[in-house]
């Protein structure tokens, strides 16, 4: 037996709703209408290793750091052609950075 780690899955994801949703899009919106945006953070703890080695009846340990420090913020938006507007910056996002992003960049 392996120690495997889990891969999580949505309890509420309803594959009916879903296929629905993709054909609405695909009847209202054609693909140059369509921008997404995919925020990703990096701070100290991003790199931490999940799984390690150790002698048998031993944990695995590693040292980590425990206090964020300072965390960055990428926050990019793409279409079907590129990326169109990315914004970098210090602390978390949240809807006023959004809307910067979405007003000012464009």
């Amino acid at each position: 037996m392996f120690d495997i780690k889990l891969q999580k899955a949505a309890l509420e994801r309803n594959e009916l709703v879903r296929t629905h949703y993709l054909a609405t899009i695909g009847d209202h919106y054609t693909r140059n209408q369509l921008i997404f945006l995919d925020e990703s953070a990096k701070d100290e703890r991003s790199l931490s290793r999940l799984y390690g080695y150790s002698p048998r009846n031993t944990p695995a340990q590693k040292k980590v750091v425990f206090v964020r420090g300072k965390r960055y913020t990428i926050l990019p938006a793409i279409t079907m052609e590129g990326f169109v507007a990315v914004d970098i910056f210090e602390g978390s996002c949240d809807k006023k950075n959004l809307l910067i992003l979405f007003l000012v960049k464009w």
